[in-house]
């Protein structure tokens, strides 16, 4: 009937639940759910940035003023110190 905090298991497994629904009609439903796995923790080099000139940043919007502005961000973005990975800007980017 209220949210509550979801217990940790004392041996460091991954925490599981059951849920059931009991119909008026007869009707039964029931799910089992588990946290999913740790995520790893990313390494120092995220990406295999190999050698190149030039690398193409993809960025799109809804509207010419939308674009604009994304393109300014990201300039500013690129300008900060550190200077960002080319290689890795262009795989968010044409990922996102």
């Amino acid at each position: 009937t209220e949210a509550r905090e979801w217990a940790r298991r004392e041996d460091g497994g991954p925490r599981r639940a059951g849920v059931s629904a009991f119909g008026v009609g007869g009707t039964n439903a029931h799910v089992v759910i588990e946290e999913p796995p740790a995520e790893e923790a990313p390494t120092e080099e995220l990406y295999d940035v190999p050698e190149v000139g030039v690398v193409p940043w993809v960025v799109s919007a809804k509207s010419p003023a939308g674009l604009e502005a994304q393109v300014a961000r990201l300039a500013e973005f690129a300008e900060r110190a550190p200077a960002p990975e080319p290689v890795a800007v262009a795989h968010e980017l044409a990922r996102g």
